[in-house]
């Protein structure tokens, strides 16, 4: 020995944890539900085992994540609320002018 310890800690050689998993499938219109532990590359194989039997991923029953917004201001010739922009964080009046055009009012 040249003077150091050559150990390795025990937690090197302990099982890493198994994690927990259920996948949820449509086989044939059928629901399956399977619960398991293991690795993560497990996980993998089963989830391609079942895509190439022809299982299908259920259909997302969440609505998608909007991003919450603040209260829409009103618009000062109208006093009604302005709608969205597509553009973030933008607003217009949705209303028409007598002329038949949109009114100009933005926020």
């Amino acid at each position: 020995m040249n003077g150091q310890l050559n150990v390795t800690p025990i937690t090197d050689k302990q099982p890493q944890p198994a994690c927990k998993f259920t996948i949820t499938a449509m086989v044939s219109g059928f629901p399956v539900e399977i619960s398991g532990e293991g690795r993560a590359g497990d996980l993998k194989l089963i989830i391609d085992r079942l895509l190439s039997i022809g299982a299908e991923p259920p259909q997302s029953s969440q609505p998608a994540i909007i991003a919450p917004t603040k209260a829409a201001p009103l618009c000062p010739a109208h006093g009604m609320p302005m709608k969205a922009s597509r553009k973030p964080g933008s607003w217009f009046c949705p209303r028409q002018t007598d002329e038949g055009g949109y009114c100009p009012h933005k926020a």
